[in-house]
């Protein structure tokens, strides 16, 4: 009996579709684990670093010091305008021979230029001229307040005999508004000028005439009596001779109706304030109370020719309005 070979064939090709399926299945790679349904995108280009043309600047030529017209701190001596004033030594003046009439001009003498008494008859003003011993040839300052102001005061060192007692004096002749100034640095003002009358021991000496003649007014005084600046003034004295005597003349007791023009003028008027401020007294306020104790003494020495106190000795001044100078 003939056997068939027909039904093996379809067996074979079923084994050979299932080896192939499986071993298609075998090699295809199982996605798990991924993050996101999406595709993830690709890393892009990393832009590498690429050489520049970076300018880098040459060494230059390193800076030496070298002189230079620069002004430095080295102190070198260059001419100033500071004023070193030389120290004035003690030359006391001897006495010339001064008549007025048959009264001997000493170092005691002193005349009254004005005096008048109101109608109960107290006294209403006093001026008065008084001789003085010049102590030394120079020119002397210091500074005092006035009416809440500083004032350099400009003042000679003399002397005059109260009776007995001879006495140092300070005899002021201007001031200028500001502290310890000096004769060279003063500003142009009119307080730099002094007056003076300078004659010989020769000539007839007449204390009154020259006050009336000062009472002139300038254009009429001017001949009589020389204007000096405070710098000639210190040449002029040391120009003067062993014998010499000074004189000088102003008010010690003024009258009441004329202090607020007098305060006034020592508020504005840097020589009136050096000169009047020794006469009157004044409260914390600046206000003027009266005149002082010391105008009071020089009242009571004119007028009667009284003792200054012990306590005034050597502490009194005196003011100028001019000086008188009388040499052999």
């Amino acid at each position: 009996m003939k056997v068939s070979k027909c039904p093996a064939k379809p067996t074979l090709i079923v084994v050979l579709c299932v080896f192939l399926v499986t071993g298609f299945a075998a090699c295809t790679p199982i996605y798990e684990g991924r993050p996101t349904a999406f595709p993830t995108q690709a890393p892009t280009d990393t832009v590498a670093p690429t050489a520049t043309s970076t300018f880098t600047p040459a060494p230059t030529s390193t800076m030496t010091p070298t002189p230079t017209l620069t002004p430095t701190p080295t102190l070198v001596p260059t001419p100033t305008s500071t004023f070193t004033p030389t120290p004035i030594p003690t030359r006391l003046a001897n006495l010339p021979v001064l008549m007025t009439g048959n009264q001997v001009v000493d170092w005691s003498y002193y005349y009254v230029t004005q005096k008048e008494n109101r109608a109960d008859g107290g006294l209403l003003n006093l001026s008065g001229m008084v001789s003085f011993q010049l102590m030394d040839r120079g020119i002397h300052s210091e500074t005092i307040k006035v009416l809440g102001e500083d004032v350099t005061v400009f003042y000679l060192r003399v002397r005059h005999q109260f009776n007995n007692t001879l006495s140092e004096v300070k005899l002021i002749m201007t001031g200028f508004y500001g502290a310890n100034l000096e004769i060279r640095n003063l500003p142009a003002d009119g307080s730099t000028y002094v007056s003076v009358h300078s004659r010989r021991a020769t000539d007839l000496f007449e204390p009154w005439k020259i006050h009336q003649e000062w009472t002139l007014p300038p254009s009429q005084r001017e001949p009589l009596f020389n204007t000096m600046r405070l710098s000639e003034l210190e040449q002029y004295l040391r120009n003067l001779p062993e014998q010499v005597i000074l004189l000088a003349d102003h008010p010690v007791i003024l009258e009441r109706d004329s202090w607020n023009q007098l305060y006034l003028d020592m508020d504005r008027v840097s020589a009136s304030a050096a000169r009047f401020s020794p006469f009157f007294a004044f409260n914390e306020l600046n206000q003027m109370t009266g005149q002082t104790t010391m105008a009071l003494v020089w009242q009571n020495y004119l007028s009667s020719g009284t003792d200054i106190p012990a306590d005034q000795i050597n502490k009194m001044v005196f003011s100028a309005d001019y000086l008188v100078f009388v040499t052999p």
